[in-house]
């Protein structure tokens, strides 16, 4: 194999610096678009969790009134039984 010139070889390094750039600049979109992604991603999670938190909330609240609509059926049961014994 010929040796190559000054000038061919620093075409070469020239030529291999140009591609590693070009990936560098590659990855660093590959890495924005995944940072962008991971945001959307705990968003999303983030409103699912708001909206599981708020149902939550309301089955409490719906368990406590059934609560006490139940304590008050059954002392109007019982008061019920003791007024005709």
């Amino acid at each position: 194999m010929a040796e190559k010139t000054h000038g061919e070889r620093i075409d070469r390094l020239e030529q291999v610096i140009h591609i590693l750039a070009e990936d560098q600049v590659s990855l660093q979109k590959l890495i924005a678009e995944l940072a962008t992604e991971t945001r959307r991603g705990f968003d999303r999670v983030q409103k699912q969790f708001e909206e599981t938190d708020r149902r939550m909330r309301e089955t409490d609240s719906q368990m406590k009134r059934t609560d006490e609509r139940i304590d008050k059926l059954v002392s109007a049961i019982g008061e019920f039984i003791r007024k005709s014994s």
